[in-house]
């Protein structure tokens, strides 16, 4: 009974997200007009560009990401733990914090343009353009590189660092001998995905491209929907951006299969490191403390921005930023339910169908996960706004509208964490609970609970911290009346309101902060 209600529930989850994404495109299809000024071969220079940058971004990100991570796992030092998780939070700031920081130190009024100017050295930056964009990239992806990189370099055993010890190994010898064995297993996977997230980049190609010379495929699809009206120009370039995200999907599918192996060690408990000297401990000293400020100090601007501005106080009990931040909070709990709750019950059914070997079902149910990377998230947006374009929706309506978008879009992040905690525990206490005569909620709660409650935690806590920062949704659906604080960040900064905007900027990184300080609390925990 209980088998065939988790069955029945999780194919119908599964048949409700494919309709969203085919009313979706139908109502995009139905909306294009049989004229349009843009032509195919148009796409090109965007698709271009968009892959120019994601490959810049992606290599820049990769490379200072890798000497970070040596800096980080060879040198020894006090406040290296609490340092190392401050550069990790930065990877989960909401883009539209990570702007606010570019601008604020490199912008024309920005921390360096002030110290040059009190050296006396007239220094102007244009922050807008190809530049701006390598700069938040790097920022937002440097941590997520060197947290891979950390990992795999304590993946490799004390012998052979011991041995490259008494070889005297040193400079290229010593990272094709030693690390790149590891590092090449898991660069792949990590350059992919760094590639996607700037591919896929919408929020900060829109602030900070400074024109539609720097226009990406997600950019001009908004612009093409919100500003143009240009719906064949839409969907054009939906079906271009569908094209590489196949691609991507099926390359990162193959890379992360290395990867997952190497994750699946277990690291040295006692793991023997080779004492740095000389040059090459003066090298990582250095590059940890440029990089360490190349980061750090953007959020450090954020701050004292925010706490800096006049009348701080009247601007933080402004009604408009705490309805905004109502909003982002109420969003947010529902695109973790949503999420959690369809992943979950869509999991329940996978693993029946992957332990009696339906290999077939397995790989279709599942496959619901890479749906959001593949589609472009403004196929939902856009063909869920042009479907209910002409209906009056009540506050109420649009937050369990924007909430569920944002839920359907994380499952892809969510699915694999919970699928594997999921599947061992199934491996594990399959037995017990057959013995027992366990089955329902009785199987969940005696046999299943205390395996899978920190996996539900996190996946949540992951889930709500994604979209207290998402953009792309509110993008179409916020107004004057509905509105959240990466919504209201945007409004402020595009009309040049910056004290408003600091305060928005430092409430939306405390926002962040919350759940982050959570997640680390449940890793230390274990």
């Amino acid at each position: 009974m209980f088998n065939n209600l988790t069955k029945i529930t999780a194919w119908l989850l599964y048949a409700t997200i494919v309709l969203l994404y085919a009313f979706s495109l139908w109502a995009l299809m139905d909306n294009r007009q049989e004229e349009t000024l843009f032509s195919l071969t148009e796409t090109l220079p965007i698709l271009k560009y968009s892959l120019l940058q994601a490959v810049l971004s992606a290599s820049i990100s990769t490379i200072l990401g890798i000497l970070l991570a040596k800096a980080f796992f060879y040198l020894e030092f006090k406040g290296k733990t609490w340092l190392y998780k401050s550069i990790l939070f930065v990877w989960s700031l909401p883009s539209l914090v990570i702007i606010f920081a570019v601008i604020g130190i490199w912008g024309n009024s920005g921390w360096i343009a002030q110290v040059m100017k009190w050296i006396g050295i007239d220094w102007h930056s244009n922050i807008y353009g190809l530049q701006g964009i390598l700069i938040a990239h790097g920022l937002l992806n440097i941590p997520l590189v060197t947290k891979y990189c950390v990992e795999a370099l304590a993946l490799i055993p004390s012998s052979q660092y011991q041995l490259s010890a008494q070889l005297n190994l040193s400079g290229w010898n010593y990272f094709r001998i030693v690390e790149f064995p590891m590092f090449k297993r898991i660069l792949p996977y990590v350059f992919i995905t760094i590639f996607m997230i700037c591919f896929t980049s919408f929020p900060i190609v829109l602030m900070l491209g400074g024109g539609p010379k720097y226009s990406t495929l997600e950019v001009a699809i908004y612009q093409a929907v919100s500003f143009e009206f240009d719906f064949t120009k839409a969907v054009m370039l939906i079906m271009g951006q569908l094209t590489i995200g196949i691609v991507l999907q099926a390359l990162l599918f193959f890379f992360s299969q290395r990867a997952l192996k190497q994750s699946n060690q277990t690291t040295n408990v006692e793991l023997w490191k080779p004492r740095l000297a000389g040059s090459r401990k003066l090298g990582l000293q250095s590059i940890l403390i440029l990089q360490t400020l190349l980061i750090l100090l953007p959020l450090v601007s954020v701050l004292w921005a925010g706490i800096s501005v006049s009348r701080f106080w009247q601007r933080l009990i402004n009604l408009e930023l705490w309805e905004a931040t109502l909003f982002s909070v109420l969003i947010s709990l529902i695109a973790s339910i949503t999420t959690v709750g369809v992943t979950y019950l869509i999991a329940l059914e996978t693993r029946q169908l992957l332990y009696r070997k339906h290999h077939f079902l397995y790989a279709i149910l599942g496959s619901v996960a890479t749906y959001p990377l593949i589609l472009p998230v403004f196929l939902l947006a856009v063909g869920l706004f042009l479907l209910l374009m002409n209906i009056s929706l009540s506050t109420t309506q649009l937050l369990v509208l924007v909430g569920v978008m944002n839920g359907i879009i994380l499952i892809p992040y969510v699915y694999p964490m919970l699928f594997s905690s999921m599947w061992e525990t199934f491996n594990a206490q399959d037995k017990l609970a057959r013995s027992l005569g366990l089955s329902g909620f009785n199987r969940w709660w005696i046999a299943e609970k205390h395996y899978l409650v920190r996996p539900l935690a996190n996946a949540f806590i992951l889930a709500m911290s994604a979209s207290l920062g998402s953009f792309a949704v509110i993008a179409f659906f916020g107004t004057p009346d509905f509105s959240t604080l990466p919504y209201l960040l945007y409004q402020q900064l595009g009309s040049y309101r910056t004290e408003d905007a600091s305060v928005t900027a430092l409430m939306l990184m405390l926002f962040a902060l919350l759940p982050f300080l959570f997640n680390q609390r449940t890793k230390t925990s274990k």
